[in-house]
């Protein structure tokens, strides 16, 4: 198992507010929206713990729907991912990733909502899920790096929820597999991560695959044009 920690972010204020503005179609942004903004990026920088963790399974076999996983010394398992695991048939060992941004900037959110502050709570929340994204792009470069130190490529990125036959109850066996208790991160009755800016995931390595880095199935997923991640991570279409 391998835990990766990250600190700081790629993106400044001024980029939240760009996506803001190109999402209202608005061509100049308000002193409210500004000062917000502002006073979210501070707040999140100090309330980010970005952590990540890694866990890599041989690929036994795969089927109808599902595959089949091991580590050295331990037993076999069979992992349900739904129509889309003819993707995994190239691959030799499946990563699972697990990522969080951690409870600190949930608990600025939700004080920011008790005083009645709901713009600072919004922009916490994009805050957040831009940093999230930036996380999920770290972790997946490094299944990128193990793939490549071994001569192989990556698969792209399967998400419970996210691809068609693989409800979000996947999680609960990702989170399992990934041991998320090790990075802080539970389940409720829903199958949902907590803290809620948190992601799951798998992707395939092995030589069968191309050299490109992961990327995630976007075009597939049922909550596509409803996803406020992705929305926030996209430029305009």
């Amino acid at each position: 198992m391998e835990i990766l920690e990250i600190s700081g972010v790629s993106f400044g204020w001024e980029e939240m507010v760009s996506n803001a503005l190109k999402k209202g179609r608005k061509r100049k942004p308000s002193e409210d929206m500004i000062s917000a903004v502002k006073r979210a990026y501070e707040k999140g920088l100090v309330c980010l713990d970005m952590r990540s963790a890694l866990e890599i399974y041989k690929k036994e076999s795969d089927g109808d729907g599902y595959i089949v996983i091991s580590q050295e010394g331990g037993t076999c398992e069979k992992l349900f991912v739904g129509s889309k695991a003819g993707l995994l048939a190239p691959a030799e060992e499946v990563a699972i990733l697990l990522c969080t941004v951690g409870s600190r900037l949930i608990d600025s959110m939700r004080e920011s909502e008790k005083a009645g502050d709901y713009l600072l709570m919004y922009y916490l929340d994009v805050f957040g899920v831009l940093a999230l994204a930036g996380l999920s792009s770290k972790a997946h470069a490094r299944v990128s790096e193990i793939a490549a130190s071994k001569g192989w490529g990556a698969g792209p990125v399967m998400q419970p929820g996210s691809v068609p036959g693989w409800s979000v109850e996947g999680q609960r066996d990702l989170y399992r597999l990934a041991h998320g208790e090790k990075i802080g991160l539970t389940l409720n009755d829903a199958s949902f991560l907590i803290p809620h800016l948190s992601e799951s995931s798998l992707t395939g390595i092995g030589p069968h695959y191309g050299g490109e880095p992961s990327v995630k199935m976007c075009d597939d997923c049922p909550r596509r044009d409803k996803c406020l991640w992705r929305i926030e991570n996209v430029s305009d279409e």
